[in-house]
């Protein structure tokens, strides 16, 4: 439950602190006193939308801190566990906005997504807001509180993930069989380029060495000659090499004379040995070299052949063999994207999950429109409704949707001699403000999260209304830490404690919140309930009021 709200510079509040207790607490005060921006407040801790407005004018930043009990709250404490949280019975929330709108979130401080923050909150509180009663003409209002009540949202969002598969399935069958012409004569065109490379016989290095070989055998006479006639200038006789011999023995005598000239005639003996070996590799050279024409003919016709089929589909001879690679991957992706039988099979499989998962869905639906069509008709004659009742219709769909297989519609009589009709045609403001705090209290009974908020849910019903009103949300409280905004004086006189909203203009607006004690409650209940100075008469009433709202022991 909600234990400690704290506030700093935000619209009109320049400071706040507040503990809250368990059971029913009463948020009252003037008009525009700032009760509202109290639950703004309370609401960005848990992950609503920021504004640069929420920062209080003059300021740089708005800080809001709420602090939650969750000793008891198992579900707030497996998402604290999945998030690595360090075990513990409370966890605080905080969330910094600057002047530009710009907001910061953290977890136990920890920082976190705005995201993450609201899927935290909303395990921990539950807001009501005051127009809820008009909200609940819309179907999927309608809807989404059914499936609170009967507590459907996993087979909700089992049927949402079901949906999305089972279109993503029939798109893709759709745009299989759409392009199956197209896929058919794109792979006619590879399987013809296939085959040529294929029939090619290709490899990655072929190219390379053909061409160098090609380039050899054309010009082998020159390599030979020029080969014959290198060689012959170094090993004949009077070559280069005999010329060397003559030189290193003459040295050799001079050596004797001044060996300093050992490293110059040590040079040239090294240069005579490099020189023998260079004509040695060039008669080997010439022993091997290939002028066979049929083969030099053999290899221009191979390398034409790659030319031919490099320049038909157009990439480099060079590239051949990745083009193949690439062909051959192409058209194993063709063939896979047109196995439609396989697509249709698993179209059936993801339709008939959804069909399953809606089922499910549709068998609690129905059980909880019969719980909370006979929970909230229950709730009527205490809020002057004693021959009204209310009712839901599921109405199937031609076939499943996101939401499931049926819609969901309230609907109302006022009296057991009219039928049945929807909310928006038979039901008056005063009607359906009351059937919306019947439903409202029903459901938050049904709740899984400790805390609701009521935001002055009560609009619109007064006099012995409002004190069933009241009275309701006092039960509710034995279950449920309940705050709740109001105007009315039998409605607050049910809380089991009780916090006035000022506004103090004196300098600038600043909104105040203060906790009262047991004579300053007496004193607010008579002010709610003359609207103007409290007198003898509106004292005795509230004093009276009081009494008469107090929790049963």
């Amino acid at each position: 439950m909600l234990k400690q709200l704290s506030i700093r510079n935000f619209v009109l509040i320049d400071r706040l602190d507040i503990e809250f207790e368990s059971g029913m607490i009463a948020l009252t005060g003037e008009t525009g006193a700032g009760k509202s921006i109290v639950l703004d407040a309370l609401g960005l801790a848990l992950g609503a939308r920021a504004e640069s407005a929420n920062v209080r004018v003059g300021q740089k930043q708005a800080d809001i801190t709420a602090e939650f009990d969750v000793s008891t709250n198992a579900e707030a404490r497996t998402w604290l566990a999945a998030q690595s949280e360090t075990d513990s019975d409370h966890v605080v929330l905080r969330r910094v906005i600057d002047a530009a709108g710009k907001s910061r979130a953290q977890i136990n401080g920890r920082p976190v997504s705005v995201a993450e923050m609201r899927e935290l909150g909303a395990t921990l509180l539950e807001l009501h807001a005051q127009h809820e009663h008009q909200a609940l003409l819309r179907g999927a209002t309608q809807r989404e509180l059914l499936d609170r009540f009967g507590g459907a949202e996993a087979d909700v969002l089992a049927v949402h993930m079901a949906f999305r598969h089972a279109l993503q399935s029939r798109e893709a069958l759709a745009h299989a069989r759409a392009a199956a012409d197209a896929i058919a004569r794109e792979r006619s065109a590879l399987e013809a380029d296939l085959h040529e490379l294929r029939a090619a016989k290709l490899n990655a290095e072929e190219w390379a060495a053909l061409t160098q070989e090609q380039s050899r055998l054309s010009h082998g006479k020159e390599l030979l000659q020029t080969v014959e006639s290198t060689r012959a200038a170094i090993a004949d006789d009077d070559g280069v090499s005999e010329s060397l011999t003559s030189l290193t023995s003459a040295l050799m005598g001079a050596e004797r004379i001044d060996p300093a000239l050992s490293e110059a005639r040590l040079l040239i003996e090294s240069a005579g040995v490099q020189l023998d070996e260079a004509a040695q590799s060039l008669r080997h050279y010439a022993g091997k070299l290939n002028l066979d024409p049929e083969r030099l003919q053999q290899a221009e016709t191979r390398l034409s052949t790659l030319f031919s089929l490099a320049r038909k589909l157009r990439v480099r001879p060079e590239e051949l063999t990745a083009h193949w690679q690439s062909l051959e991957e192409k058209l194993t992706a063709l063939a896979a994207a047109q196995e439609i039988n396989a697509l249709e099979l698993e179209c059936v499989a993801a339709e008939s999950a959804l069909v399953n998962v809606a089922a499910k869905l549709s068998t609690r639906r129905s059980a909880a429109a019969k719980k909370l069509a006979k929970a909230a008709t229950a709730e009527l004659p205490d809020l002057a409704l004693p021959n009204a009742a209310f009712s839901v219709t599921l109405a199937p769909y031609a076939k499943v949707e996101s939401t499931g297989a049926e819609s969901v519609e309230f609907m109302f009589r006022s009296h057991a001699s009219l039928p049945f009709a929807p909310l928006a045609r038979v039901a008056s403001g005063g009607e359906l403000a009351r059937l919306s705090l019947a439903i409202l209290v029903v459901c938050g009974d049904a709740a899984a999260v400790p805390t609701l908020v009521f935001d002055e849910v009560d609009v619109g019903v007064g006099g012995r209304v409002a004190a069933q009103v009241g009275r309701k949300l006092q039960t509710l409280a034995t279950r449920r830490q309940v705050l709740c905004v109001t105007h009315m004086p039998q409605v607050a006189a049910h809380a089991d404690h009780h916090f006035t909203v000022s506004r103090d203009n004196a300098q600038s607006p600043t909104t105040h919140v203060a906790v009262l004690n047991k004579k300053e409650r007496h004193v607010e209940i008579a002010r709610m309930l003359s609207g103007h100075e409290v007198g003898a008469a509106t004292s005795s009433m509230a004093k009276e009021l009081l009494e008469t709202s107090r929790r049963p022991l």
